[in-house]
């Protein structure tokens, strides 16, 4: 991780407010060490914010963003919800079966 901190500031370690955390670096598709960036970041939190319930407007003035950005994102990643999917599936499924289809 220092590596990748000396490689991101050009050796300017005046350039890191905050060096990045341990727990945003993982191991990307290429097999390369990557971390998360504060844009990642700030979109789970509008998504976490939605999902809890909060307004776009409330949510704008949490994390910033624009009303038009957090619509963009919650657009964008609303359909990433892993229970609504799952609940989707099972409704499938009743319907499938009330209807004799056989999979």
């Amino acid at each position: 991780m220092d590596a990748q901190a000396t490689r991101d500031s050009n050796s300017d370690d005046t350039a890191w407010f905050l060096k990045p955390c341990p727990s945003l670096m993982f191991v990307n598709g290429a097999g390369e060490l990557d971390q998360k960036h504060v844009q990642d970041l700030r979109d789970t939190c509008v998504m976490l914010l939605d999902r809890a319930g909060c307004d776009l407007l409330t949510i704008c003035d949490i994390t910033g963003h624009s009303y038009q950005s957090a619509q963009t994102i919650v657009k964008h990643y609303r359909h990433c919800n892993a229970a609504r999917a799952d609940s989707g599936i099972d409704m499938l499924e009743l319907q499938v079966r009330k209807d004799g289809m056989k999979g």
